[in-house]
């Protein structure tokens, strides 16, 4: 095919639904992505971005529509045809194998062979010289493992594995999440050098002030269905959060779709009872890596604090931090007075403090085991008698409570935990901590891939807990759903946080306010 008989789009995706059981996720979506331009895709969590993406790299099947890669439809006869058509995506979840060196990350599983069946080192070490050259990749970088590079040089690494595999377009999920700012200069520099070659390429982002920054055209899509779609320069940001938000009603609807509860029309907490209050928990001028470099912030007993932020901007490093997981170089906490500083989440579990983290089945429960059994593993301290034989007795009350309390639903409490749906499995993590009477529950997205039901008892036993003197950090990404939930809102930028926002403040105090907030440069 000559340059001339190229066709415009590299990607075209045309009335395009997927439907889960009776739930349809994406619904007539048209999305164009054109050669040389960088297509920006918004929309909040459960948008049905992913999804759509997916479907593109032909790992999901639509229930209706039709893809076209460079002009060739996609069959979806074979996972790799998307590839083969020239589609590369760098997924958020990166991929690298840290221990290996970059070239062998590079052409892991696509090695470059010779007519005997050998690696033919001449000619991937050509094609390191032109992705080198093209990316603005050190050469000598590439013969390190990849724990010894820095954010951008794996980012960039990452991208590269993707153009070897696919030319014709480019997919970038959330590219920025854990790069400085001027790491992220370097990388919109990249893309509009690859952008230039005729590639086409997709960001996927919730950082709405880079639409502006790099793309050329934004689509936004909102419960499955395209809600604005242009060119960058034809809209603005206060257009795109409209796009985003529609015309939800403030306190009644989750950005998921979910229903939460209403009546949280109280005043905060915090400023409840009248004078000056003491914080529970300080954090002074905290330092973490590259995401924390400033963090000052004060919770009180009995309040939900949220944490507010885009992705990559610390939400999670700092619960970790507080939980033991991370380390700070700088900075000072202290609970109820006294300087707290845990090496391990065993030490911070033994004075009270719990994470129910945001990747449940990695981090938060023991799958194969039982209900029974991922309860007991927080309790084998408090349970075991003086000759360290553990009272099952004891346990087997505990669990029972929670079960009941919490709603959890499966066969019994012997039931392995990989049985029981998503909101079970939450509503398991949640009963860990709460049979430890948490001092201070840090929840990281606890409502994410949660049904409504479930939704409604972890936020009621998240305030019961609050109700009874605890300390709530609840981080999460649906801004409607904290403005029901939280007491105030400490809003995460740019590795500080930028502003605290009460219940009691009605005009920043909701959904638009805080995004409002959130995107202020």
């Amino acid at each position: 095919m000559t340059e001339g008989d190229e066709p415009e789009y590299a990607l075209e995706m045309a009335r395009v639904g997927k439907r889960f059981g009776a739930n349809w996720v994406l619904r007539n979506v048209d999305l164009k992505v054109r050669r040389g331009s960088i297509h920006a895709i918004v929309g909040h969590n459960g948008a049905g971005k992913s999804t759509l993406m997916k479907i593109a790299l032909g790992a999901e099947t639509p229930t209706e529509g039709e893809v076209r890669i460079g002009g060739r439809r996609l069959t979806f006869a074979r996972p790799a045809e998307a590839r083969t058509f020239g589609l590369g995506m760098v997924m958020q979840e990166r991929s690298l194998i840290e221990t290996m060196t970059g070239i062998d990350n590079l052409f892991l599983n696509a090695e470059l062979q010779n007519a005997l069946g050998c690696v033919d080192i001449r000619r991937e070490r050509a094609e390191i010289d032109q992705l080198t050259r093209q990316l603005g990749i050190r050469p000598s970088s590439l013969s390190l493992r990849v724990s010894d590079l820095s954010m951008i040089e794996r980012e960039l690494l990452e991208i590269a594995r993707a153009l070897r595999l696919g030319n014709q377009v480019l997919v970038l999920d959330e590219p920025t999440a854990a790069l400085s700012r001027d790491e992220i200069g370097k990388l919109f520099e990249v893309l509009g050098i690859i952008a230039a070659q005729g590639t086409g390429i997709v960001l996927i982002t919730h950082h709405l002030a880079e639409v502006f920054q790099v793309s050329t055209e934004v689509t936004c899509l909102r419960e499955g269905k395209v809600t604005l779609s242009c060119t960058t320069q034809d809209t603005s940001m206060a257009h795109l959060i409209a796009a985003m938000l529609g015309q939800r009603e403030e306190g009644q609807s989750g950005s998921k779709g979910r229903v939460v509860e209403e009546g949280h029309d109280v005043p905060s907490r915090a400023a409840a009872g009248g004078g000056e209050r003491t914080p529970a928990l300080t954090v002074r001028h905290l330092r973490v890596g590259t995401t924390l470099s400033d963090v000052s912030l004060d919770a009180f007993a009995g309040e939900i604090l949220g944490i507010a932020g885009l992705a990559g901007s610390g939400r999670s490093t700092l619960l970790r931090t507080l939980f033991g997981d991370a380390r700070p170089s700088a900075g000072e906490i202290r609970l109820e007075g006294i300087p707290y500083r845990p090496k391990s989440p065993s030490e911070a579990i033994a004075v009270g403090v719990f994470l129910i983290p945001q990747d449940r089945g990695v981090h938060g429960l023991v799958l194969s085991k039982s209900i029974f059994e991922n309860i007991m593993l927080v309790l084998l301290r408090r349970l075991s008698n003086w000759l360290r034989f553990l009272k099952f007795s004891d346990g087997r009350k505990d669990a029972r409570r929670m079960i009941g309390a919490l709603d959890i639903r499966g066969v019994g409490m012997h039931q392995p935990v990989n049985e029981l749906s998503g909101g079970n499995q939450q509503k398991v993590v949640l009963a860990k901590a709460l049979t430890l009477e948490s001092r201070l529950l840090l929840l990281d997205e606890p409502t994410f891939g949660v049904d409504i039901t479930a939704t409604r008892a972890i936020i009621m036993q998240v305030r019961n807990l609050a109700d009874r003197g605890a300390i709530v950090l609840w981080a999460s990404s649906d801004l409607l759903e904290m403005t029901s939930v939280c007491d105030r809102i400490a809003i995460l930028r740019n590795g500080i946080v930028s502003a605290i926002i009460a219940a009691t403040e009605r005009h920043a105090f909701n959904e638009r306010a805080l995004w409002a907030a959130i995107e202020r440069s």
